[in-house]
């Protein structure tokens, strides 16, 4: 099963990165080994648009602004009862509203949050416990990011990825919306040769017509052009498009880019109506290019090859 490949200009969204907690170096280390420094960069996918750290912050912040001023009653407490609140050490207080204050090794943003929410409500800490909010453990725990819900559930990624965070909370929004990029032009070079066919499933086929369909695809993509391919090591990829438009808008993308394509018309002899268009063959086409076109076209994989750029240690790679 092949993972997400969207395109943003020059940069590709590869997948969901998830919570890193404690290999965050050692993720960070292998990306710029794999990539390059200035070749992938996390950033966060919200309503089909990406957003900076500091931008999806304020979808962070917003949702304890909206909890405060929800529940009134938990706000009272907490202005009452808390003196200021942290997550990692006490320390954390030093760093007031500014969330690029991180004077320890973990991050901490819900302190921030917290603060800069009830400066919003036009609120200030009276009571005298210093609060610590982070585990079930800790006093502070109801005021979690794990706890806490998010403001707008609907701007969250499905399927919600999991943790030790409820569903629809801040902190899901934040892992699951969470998306690494890396540029086009890396993972092209990056990339092998390939073969792919691309068959259409809005037409009635059975197996054994998609498997001739697919096996006219790669005799007309081959043999006609004199093309030689090692079948034994590099096994054809299949794709399918729910539409005849999608198939030629496929057909058509990979002409202008000056690739070797076989658009394939059934004879009518079984099933189909002579002349039906069922399917394309492609190729030789490098792997992230394929990936690109078949995403332009919302195609969908069958078999799909391993690519090099998937093949990471310190994370796994989650679909949007």
């Amino acid at each position: 099963m092949t993972g997400t490949f969207k395109a943003f200009n020059d940069w590709i969204v590869l997948g969901r990165p998830g919570y890193a907690g404690k290999k965050k170096k050692l993720r960070r280390k292998e990306l710029e080994e794999k990539f390059g420094s200035g070749n992938w960069k996390i950033l966060h996918l919200v309503n089909n648009k990406l957003h900076t750290r500091e931008e999806a912050l304020e979808f962070y912040e917003n949702s304890y602004f909206h909890y405060f001023k929800d529940a009134p009653e938990i706000l009272e407490w907490l202005v009452t009862y808390a003196k200021d609140v942290y997550d990692t050490a006490p320390s954390n207080v030093e760093s007031g509203f500014d969330y690029s204050i991180q004077e320890t090794e973990a991050v901490h943003l819900h302190d921030i949050a917290i603060r800069r929410s009830l400066r919003r409500l036009e609120k200030k800490f009276q009571g005298d416990v210093l609060l610590e909010i982070r585990g079930e453990d800790s006093e502070g725990f109801i005021l979690s990011t794990s706890q806490v819900p998010f403001h707008q559930p609907a701007l969250i990624l499905k399927p919600q990825l999991k943790g030790w965070w409820n569903k629809n909370s801040i902190e899901s929004f934040w892992q699951s919306n969470k998306v690494l990029l890396v540029k086009n032009d890396t993972l092209v070079n990056m990339s092998q040769q390939m073969i792919g066919v691309v068959l259409r499933k809005d037409i009635r086929m059975g197996k054994g017509k998609f498997s001739v369909q697919t096996a006219h695809a790669i005799v007309g993509l081959l043999s006609e052009k004199g093309l030689k391919w090692d079948f034994k090591n590099n096994p054809i990829e299949i794709w399918t498009v729910k539409s005849e438009e999608a198939l030629l808008g496929i057909n058509r993308q990979i002409q202008k880019l000056k690739i070797n394509s076989s658009l394939i018309r059934d004879a009518g002899k079984t099933q189909l109506d002579p002349g039906t268009k069922t399917a394309v063959g492609i190729g030789p086409i490098n792997e992230a290019i394929f990936e690109n076109v078949m995403n332009s076209f919302s195609a969908s994989p069958q078999e799909v090859g391993k690519r090099s750029y998937r093949a990471l240690k310190n994370l796994i790679l989650f679909k949007l």
